[in-house]
């Protein structure tokens, strides 16, 4: 079993193996495309993929991730960035790609940690520390070999009877984002949002790549009498996987429902495009009404470090994060009093 670590793009000949992976695979995803590596919504270090090839020189597994420094990340508990082909030799392919992740580390390298959809159960073999994500980490995934109205039946009672509400009331126009003016309200929308959440909000720059980039981004947004009042945001790879990337909207006109009808009209879009699966990309009450199986990744991780110091670091954390959790409310309101005066 041979492999291969990337820094950059692919030329034409190993991008055209890839693609080829890709519509073999399971669950494969827009990070784990050749795309991965312009994303501009990939942050925290140096971009890397590892491929793992068969004996006969066919692409068998592909992980993306981030290196910064001593630590090599790949994906989060709700968006794993590693993908098998369908029938791939599992041991050899997970054997390559450790070496990969070794190689890219170096001997500097303290933590390996990555997320897959399945259990991989060779990562153990060779040394890995296995543990499958909890339940608030855990994805509410749709199988696209049903069609929308199959999945429509699985929606919650709730949603099913919002959405033909709102349907019969006809207020809404959802469309994909296409003019510059409905990309300046979004962006609108999306710095208010993300102040209004604490969060650091991507520049119009950056959402505006986006929006470009339709091969492997898709944009929905609502409209209320010709105003842009919300937008859902979706990656997908072409043949494989849709996910929920995230969704910004106006609070004044919730009543409306236009999330709920975004999500809807993406779920249709994806059934007609012959996706396999939609990841919403969370398990939330929201996500959770439409339906869809409860999903539960796996996080594999290899600390290298003296002293094996970050397992120790997080077993702590986990403790404390337990006790917090088995205290009385009355004592966890204290707590969170005396932190916000600090």
């Amino acid at each position: 079993m041979n492999w291969k670590v990337l820094t950059q793009n692919p030329d034409a000949q190993l991008t055209q193996k890839w693609n080829e992976f890709l519509e073999n695979a399971s669950f494969p995803t827009h990070y784990t495309t050749p795309d991965f590596f312009v994303d501009p919504f990939v942050r925290g270090g140096e971009k890397f993929a590892v491929l793992a090839f068969d004996e006969n020189e066919k692409i068998s597994a592909v992980l993306t991730g981030i290196e910064n420094g001593k630590t090599i990340i790949s994906g989060l508990p709700v968006r794993p960035q590693t993908a098998f082909r369908k029938d791939a030799d599992r041991f050899r392919a997970a054997t390559a790609l450790t070496a990969g992740l070794k190689q890219k580390g170096g001997a500097k390298s303290e933590l390996i940690d990555f997320y897959t959809w399945e259990q991989v159960k060779e990562f153990e073999e060779l040394g890995f520390q296995a543990n499958q994500c909890g339940e608030d980490e855990s994805i509410i995934l749709l199988d696209l070999s049903k069609s929308a109205e199959q999945l429509f039946k699985e929606f919650s009672q709730t949603r099913r009877s919002e959405l033909r509400k709102v349907m019969k009331q006809n207020q809404l126009e959802i469309k994909d984002l296409e003019t510059d003016e409905e990309l300046r309200q979004l962006y609108e929308i999306h710095t208010d949002w993300n102040s209004r959440k604490g969060n650091q909000p991507d520049t119009f720059e950056q959402l505006k790549f986006a929006a470009a980039q339709i091969d492997y981004r898709k944009i929905l947004i609502a409209k209320y009498e010709e105003k842009v009042i919300a937008g859902s945001f979706y990656r997908f790879c072409k043949g494989g996987m849709v996910e929920y990337a995230g969704n910004n909207s106006l609070t004044e006109f919730q009543k409306l429902r236009p999330n709920d009808l975004i999500g809807w009209r993406s779920i249709e879009w994806a059934c007609r495009e012959k996706f396999t699966h939609y990841s919403m990309g969370g398990s939330h009450l929201f996500l959770r009404r439409f339906g869809g199986e409860l999903v539960s990744p796996y996080r594999y991780k290899l600390d290298r470090s003296f002293l094996r110091i970050h397992n120790l670091r997080e077993n702590i954390l986990n403790i404390g994060i337990k006790t917090y959790r088995s205290l009385p409310v009355s004592v966890k309101t204290k707590i969170k009093q005396i932190a916000g005066k600090t």
